[in-house]
C-alpha cells in the first residue's frame, strides 16, 4: 500500500517492492487518492519501488538556468540547487528507509520535469534510464547545450503528443525539432532510446502516459 509524507517542502508518495530498483516520477501535482492505487500497481507490475515526487516550485527547481517565461516574467534557473539537494538529501532518505542497498534507480518527469531528468543526467551519474513524457525540449539553448555533455544514463524513452508540433506558440511548437534533436545525440552516443506519440496534445490523460512510459524504461529490467 502507498504511504504519503512530507520531506522538507517535497511531497511524495510511495510505494514500495522488495526490490533494490526504484523509480522517481516528477509531477506537478500529488497524486489523487483515486490514483494511489495506480501506483501500488505500477510497483508491483515491474518490480520496482515508485515515488511520486510533487510541489515543487515548477519553473524555479527544474529550469537549467534562466530563460523568458512563456507568459510574463522568466524562469528561474534553479535546477542545480534542487539537482544538489536531490541526489544529497531526498533520495538517500528515501533509500535508506526502505533499506535499499546498490540502488539502481530511474527517473520519469513530463514537460518541465522531462527536461530536468535528461538535463540531470548530463550532470550527475545518478539514473540508469530516464523517460520524458513531452520534455520541454524547446527550453532556450537546451540542445545546443546536451550536444557537449554526455548522459551518463543508458536507457531513455521519450513520448509527445501528435498534436504538440501544432500549437499557436512558435516557441513550444517547436518541441518535435528539439526532441527529434535530442534523441540524435543519445543514439550517436550509443545509447538506447525508444520514441512514439501519444494522441491529444501536451499533457492528457497524463496517468495513461506516465504509465507507458515507466513501463517502457523499467520492463526490460524485470
Amino acid at each position: 500500500m502507498s504511504t504519503s509524507r512530507i520531506f522538507h517542502s517535497v511531497h511524495l508518495d510511495i510505494s514500495t517492492n522488495e526490490s533494490n530498483r526504484i523509480c522517481y516520477i516528477v509531477l506537478p501535482e500529488k497524486l489523487k487518492d483515486s490514483e494511489k492505487g495506480w501506483l501500488d500497481r505500477m510497483a508491483d507490475a515491474l518490480s520496482a519501488n515508485m515515488v511520486v515526487v510533487s510541489n515543487l516550485d515548477w519553473e524555479s527547481d527544474l529550469t537549467p538556468w534562466k530563460a523568458p517565461g512563456l507568459k510574463a516574467g522568466e524562469f528561474a534557473g534553479k535546477a542545480q540547487s534542487f539537482l544538489d539537494i536531490l541526489a544529497a538529501d531526498l533520495l538517500v532518505n528515501v533509500e535508506s528507509s526502505l533499506r535499499i542497498n546498490k540502488v539502481e534507480r530511474f527517473f520519469c518527469g513530463v514537460s518541465l520535469s522531462g527536461l530536468f531528468g535528461v538535463w540531470a543526467s548530463c550532470r550527475r551519474e545518478l539514473f540508469e534510464g530516464v523517460a520524458s513524457v513531452s520534455g520541454s525540449f524547446w527550453y532556450d539553448g537546451f540542445t545546443e547545450w546536451m550536444a557537449n555533455h554526455p548522459s551518463t544514463a543508458n536507457r531513455f524513452y521519450f513520448s509527445l503528443g501528435e498534436k504538440e508540433k501544432d500549437g499557436k506558440n512558435p516557441r513550444l511548437a517547436a518541441v518535435q525539432e528539439e526532441t527529434d534533436k535530442v534523441i540524435a545525440i543519445l543514439k550517436a552516443a550509443g545509447k538506447e532510446v525508444f520514441f512514439e506519440y501519444n494522441e491529444g496534445n501536451h499533457f492528457g490523460p497524463l496517468i495513461e502516459r506516465i504509465e507507458k512510459a515507466i513501463t517502457n524504461i523499467l520492463s526490460p529490467y524485470a
